[in-house]
């Protein structure tokens, strides 16, 4: 799980990052400290840096669970290369009310994923956590994990919410979710051999 601020330091860790080049040699490589401040313009949130990353997987749905407004994000005019699957361009949320953060989201998450692999059969579905979802402790992973069991699909959790930190560190998280749960999971069909 990437909330852990353990977890969150570590991929903070930025040797190149402007402020650590003005440390002398021995405090090099620690984590950059220039977070993100509430109400500031920085230029995106982790949310919005996870979805930059991953949408161009195109044989994908990528689930916002939060509000309707998250899924608004720039991240839908942005273009991916594909010569098939166009499903990254459809654009799918939980759209929590008040009733939701109230109670939970996380029939809704589930039911949406259920509601998603039926409809468009996916090759996965990335299901993005928000602030609001953060916020209210919806429990993704688990949500997740038993969809994946029932659908038959690679259902992959991403601890997005914008609050966490700057869109950076956003494409890091994204990162971190494929390589917790997509990078050797399996070996393509068939490998072909260009090589001779």
């Amino acid at each position: 799980m990437i909330g852990s601020q353990g977890k969150i330091n570590q991929l903070l860790t930025e040797p190149g990052c402007e402020h650590n080049q003005q440390k002398d040699q021995g405090k090099k490589n620690k984590a950059c400290k220039q977070q993100a401040q509430p109400g500031a313009a920085q230029g995106g949130c982790a949310f919005d840096g996870a979805m930059i990353a991953l949408v161009p997987i195109t044989d994908a749905a990528h689930l916002v669970h939060g509000p309707i407004a998250c899924s608004g994000n720039s991240w839908g005019s942005r273009g991916s290369f594909s010569s098939g699957p166009m499903l990254y361009k459809m654009g799918f949320t939980t759209d929590l009310s008040e009733n939701d953060v109230i109670f939970g989201g996380e029939k809704r998450l589930y039911k949406a994923i259920g509601e998603i692999a039926k409809r468009y059969n996916p090759a996965a579905v990335f299901v993005y956590a928000t602030c609001v979802t953060a916020l209210i402790g919806d429990d993704i992973d688990a949500v997740c994990k038993v969809a994946a069991k029932k659908i038959g699909l690679p259902v992959i959790p991403v601890h997005s919410a914008g609050f966490v930190g700057s869109k950076n560190l956003g494409n890091r998280i994204g990162g971190e979710a494929l390589l917790d749960y997509v990078v050797g999971t399996g070996e393509p069909k068939q490998l072909e051999q260009h090589l001779l």
